[in-house]
């Protein structure tokens, strides 16, 4: 009796919250208290015109405990990484690991110079100087050219001291297109607009940093790392009185790799960074690949060149040695808890090209390795049991606004993936309270109650899926989206998280 009292007392508080002018009565039952709830935010002020899908399941049971025209196809933003991350898991298995094939052509004399050219054949592994700790294991940024060190060393031990001749990268699979169809232009300078190219370095980005200047009035100083040579900086961000807030706006062209910064910063301010995507991506992973070679006594006498496809069946290609990436269970980890486009772009690509390899029609319908990719995603979907809205995707990560999925449709698929062989691996790579996308989001949850989800947000849409569990693994699965509010964000994120505390608290009520 006490846990009921104290149940209705905080759902009413989280009604309060919402401008709700009906309290809960303390006679209704967990489930009539989570509709009402619901409704409270949902048809709130704040949330007039505003286009919502929500569902939510109790796994243990089989019922559904809440639904809202969760038929409704919406923008899904970043939910749209549950498809692709749910289904590379269960296609390719979470110890897929990405190739980089290292090789070369001509011949290595006496010396051990190399008369040729050394070729890099990628298929796209984002990890190669990431910023990403995936594992926790205290990589230093400072440090990406770690992996290209490691080459040197392991070219020397082929007994290779130079080379005369050039660095050439090529693809390992074709992909037409380096943005995501309907991106947006506005996003392509920034980290979350990179390149999807199959030579991948630092995230195809670079951290600028911006430091007040000692006095007002004074010009702030900029750096940016990794250092290369490939990118200038123009334009003036001024240092301003404590009584101004930092304003800087970062611009660049859409084929060059000029940025133009102005705005300001004040004089009391921590420095301030932002990672910039760069142009020419592949152009970048070789420059600084020859870059840490020559730093490390392997002279290289060419230039760099990148020739998309021309070595993969090259019958001159020379093998050395292979790079791989860490394996996708720890991949799918960042595409999920920190949101990273790049590497669930180059996934869905690296899910087409794979199953090209073992599936003939597949190989002759779809050239190009997303659009196999999409296929793949597509089939493992009609093969989950329950109804289907079907569902618009037209990249891996949800950037495009063309993408396109209900609740119930999320629903589907999480409910698939707490039957799959590799939940543990899927649900662990969901962001918890603390981390990622949720680190300053669901502090409070009720005891004995974990928080698994998936965030996404654009311009006027927000997202949030995933599972309520406990130590017996996920109890709940909720699909929650909102579009076409005209309200601040963070009154949607509010409500949502509301949503999701009230769940928790059926759950806690109901176990």
């Amino acid at each position: 009796m006490k846990k009921a009292t104290t149940l209705v007392l905080i759902l009413s508080l989280l009604i309060l919250a919402g401008c709700s002018s009906k309290l809960i009565k303390k006679e209704d039952t967990p489930y009539e208290i989570l509709q009402e709830t619901v409704d409270q935010h949902t048809n709130s002020l704040f949330m007039k015109g505003a286009s919502w899908s929500l569902m939510a399941v109790d796994l243990k049971k089989g019922r559904v405990i809440l639904k809202r025209d969760e038929d409704r196809s919406l923008i899904p933003a970043s939910n749209m990484k549950l498809l692709t991350s749910g289904c590379a898991l269960e296609i390719l298995g979470p110890d897929f690991r990405i190739a980089t094939q290292i090789g070369y052509t001509g011949e290595i004399d006496a010396e051990g110079i190399l008369h040729g050219d050394l070729i890099v054949i990628g298929s796209g592994d984002p990890t190669i100087g990431t910023r990403y700790d995936y594992r926790n294991t205290g990589i230093d940024f400072r440090l990406p050219a770690e992996t290209f060190l490691g080459w040197g060393d392991s070219l020397s031990r082929k007994g290779i001291t130079g080379i005369d001749g050039n660095i050439v990268g090529c693809g390992a699979f074709r992909t037409e297109h380096l943005f995501g169809a309907g991106w947006e232009w506005d996003d392509l300078r920034y980290w979350y607009g990179a390149e999807i190219t199959s030579l991948i370095y630092t995230d195809n980005s670079l951290e600028v940093t911006i430091s007040p200047g000692d006095t007002t009035d004074l010009p702030a100083s900029l750096t940016w790392h990794p250092p290369t040579d490939l990118v200038s900086f123009f334009g003036l961000v001024n240092t301003t009185d404590a009584s101004h807030s930092p304003n800087i706006k970062y611009k660049r062209g859409l084929q060059d790799n000029i940025f133009s910064l102005t705005g300001a910063i004040p004089d009391d301010s921590s420095p301030t960074r932002q990672w910039l995507a760069v142009y020419g991506a592949e152009t970048y992973f070789l420059t600084e690949l020859k870059n840490t070679l020559v730093d490390a006594d392997i002279m290289v006498s060419g230039s760099c060149a990148f020739e998309p496809f021309k070595w993969r069946e090259s019958k001159t290609f020379k093998p050395l040695f292979t790079h791989y990436s860490p394996p996708l269970k720890d991949l799918i980890k960042v595409i999920n808890t920190q949101s990273q486009n790049l590497y669930a772009e180059t996934l869905i690509r690296n899910l087409g090209f794979q199953q090209k390899q073992v599936d003939s029609v597949l190989a002759a319908n779809y050239n190009d390795a997303f659009e196999a990719g999409r296929a793949v995603i597509k089939e493992w979907e009609s093969s989950m049991v329950g109804k289907s809205t079907g569902f618009a995707l037209v990249d891996g990560s949800g950037m495009s606004r063309r993408n396109l999925l209900s609740a119930s449709e999320i629903i589907k698929v999480l409910v698939h993936q707490n039957r799959s062989l590799y939940r543990d691996e899927f649900v662990a790579s969901l962001a918890v309270p603390g981390t990622g996308t949720l680190r300053h989001r669901f502090f409070g949850m009720p005891e004995g109650i974990t928080l698994h989800a998936k965030s996404g947000s654009m311009a006027r849409v927000r997202s949030l899926s995933g599972y309520l569990a406990t130590e017996n693994g996920p109890r709940i699965a909720f699909a929650l989206l909102c579009n076409n509010y005209l309200c601040d964000s963070l009154e949607v994120e509010a409500a949502m998280e509301n949503i999701t505390q009230v769940l928790a608290l059926y759950l806690m009520q109901t176990m």
